[in-house]
């Protein structure tokens, strides 16, 4: 139990720092410097995740099952230089086209910041190694370092009166450096680092990973469509009006979230579909109960929130962030849903949703954006999730004994307590 409340408050931890940084760095840039800042995170950001999720899983898997760490840490290091040079060499080719029109100073910083892929991948891949093993000290170490570290550097950068975006971009890769170096001393300590590399761990480890690289390709496809289109059609301006937005609105779904990795082998436990529908919709009505009010709480005060927190400039934000909450409600629920639907043993249904909901969300934004601007990408997000909690829905009524209608059976009182008791938990 310590080590998932260890991990539960550095993932809050992560959080409050991330918001805090968001927030400092849209009043000190604004909304065209706040945009242009996450032109040059975007592409670098997208090429870690595609490279390093499905890999990720693999090294804890590997190490979960016994693979000694003498042998398995040099592979996966050789493993995030090898690749993350590639991905550095092939940001230099395509970056100054996918950034052509834009300042030539936020596409030099969109180059440096390619630097951040071979740094974050050697952070990711042994910081899998320690969470494999079960060292969630060091592994959360790891993962809190690059947000800590990146919100202190901006801060001295701002205090000093220094920031900008290409000052701030050396900021976040300095953050990346940082985490994968003190990956490599904790492994170093640890004796990880005297081997060489093994060639049949490296086989292993590819061969787990194929499988997961299409769910991993369309779930980041889902999650940054809306700014890669925002990004090639609208202005700078609307792309820091909309991650401003987003990095308030996200809030109602993530103690959701927390709560379906929770629920999975809570789930999974009970052998019986008919056992398990009432499981399951405690969850769910848990996680609605949950977003839900907080949800609410950013609609009531979204204007004096926005102005507090981001200044007048960000006052077309406020539509923006009332779709994306109306969406990350929907989203806490399907994480619910989906881990049901998984722990069913029937996760090719929950893929078929994701990428329904993908085909959704394209034909969206393509409509919307031209014809509403900036907030028909928040209109967009809000329909994907729609549409994948109502997809989820279906199959977990079909595989999991998931009865909607019962969700309001309960009491105010009765959620109560059980919010209470989740609290306790």
């Amino acid at each position: 139990m310590h080590h998932v409340v260890q991990s539960f408050a550095t993932t809050a931890l992560i959080q409050l720092v991330g918001l805090a940084n968001a927030v400092l760095l849209a009043r000190i840039l604004g909304p065209e410097g706040r945009g242009e800042l996450a032109l040059v995170l975007l592409y670098p950001v997208l090429a870690l995740g595609l490279i390093g999720m499905a890999m990720s899983d693999a090294v804890v898997y590997r190490a979960a099952k016994g693979v000694a760490p003498q042998r398995l840490a040099p592979t996966v290091l050789l493993l995030a230089l090898a690749a993350g040079l590639v991905a550095f060499a092939a940001g230099w080719l395509v970056v100054p086209i996918l950034l052509a029109g834009h300042d030539p100073a936020v596409v030099r910083s969109g180059l440096v910041y390619f630097l951040m892929v071979p740094a974050g991948l050697a952070g990711l891949y042994l910081g899998g190694v320690f969470q494999g093993r079960l060292e969630y000290g060091a592994w959360n170490a790891i993962r809190a370092a690059t947000t800590i570290a990146t919100a202190t550097a901006v801060a001295g950068l701002v205090l000093l009166g220094l920031a900008e975006v290409a000052s701030v971009t050396l900021a976040y890769l300095a953050g990346f450096c940082l985490s994968a170096a003190l990956a490599l001393l904790l492994a170093r300590r640890r004796g990880w680092l005297a081997a060489r590399p093994d060639g049949r761990e490296v086989g292993a480890i590819l061969r787990f990973a194929a499988p997961l690289q299409l769910g991993v390709l369309v779930q980041l496809v889902n999650e940054r469509l809306d700014q890669l289109l925002i990004a090639h059609l609208l202005t700078p301006t609307d792309l820091g009006l909309y991650v401003a937005a987003m990095a308030i609105a996200i809030i109602p779904s993530i103690p959701a979230v927390t709560l379906a990795s929770v629920a999975y082998p809570r789930i999974a436990g009970v052998a019986e579909a008919a056992d398990r529908g009432p499981v399951v919709e405690r969850y769910v009505r848990l996680a609605a109960a949950l977003a839900g009010v907080i949800a609410l709480l950013l609609l009531a005060a979204a204007d004096r929130l926005v102005a507090l927190l981001y200044g007048p400039e960000f006052a077309p934000a406020v539509p923006i962030l009332a779709w994306y909450a109306a969406g990350a409600v929907a989203l806490a629920m399907r994480a619910v849903l989906a881990q049901a639907v998984k722990a069913s043993g029937r996760p090719g249904l929950a893929m078929l949703a994701e990428l329904a909901g993908l085909a959704v969300n394209i034909v969206l934004l393509l409509v919307l954006l031209p014809r509403v601007g900036v907030a028909g990408a928040a209109m967009a997000y809000a329909g994907m999730q729609a549409t994948v909690l109502a997809l989820l829905t279906i199959a977990a009524v079909r595989v999991a004994g998931f009865r909607p209608g019962r969700l309001v059976r309960d009491t105010p009182r009765e959620v109560a307590d059980q919010m209470r008791r989740l609290a306790q938990l």
